[in-house]
């Protein structure tokens, strides 16, 4: 992993909730729940209400927002 925010995403329990994330310093909307990390492929997975998967590329996150409760 050549990112902390990979690693972190790696440790992230399924199903936590996301408040905000950019990627390439655009805020991406939509996104609502955190599903996975796969770190063969470095993919992260998140999902909205509406059962929508977003698919990103980990390297790329610049920042994310749990919702912490």
């Amino acid at each position: 992993m050549s990112n902390p925010l990979s690693e972190l995403l790696s440790e992230t329990p399924p199903g936590t909730a996301v408040r905000e994330l950019m990627m390439n310093g655009e805020d991406v909307s939509g996104v609502e729940t955190f599903v996975k990390y796969d770190e063969k492929t470095g993919l992260a997975y998140f999902s909205n209400s509406s059962g929508s998967t977003f698919v990103a590329i980990g390297d790329r996150i610049d920042m994310i927002e749990f919702m912490l409760e």
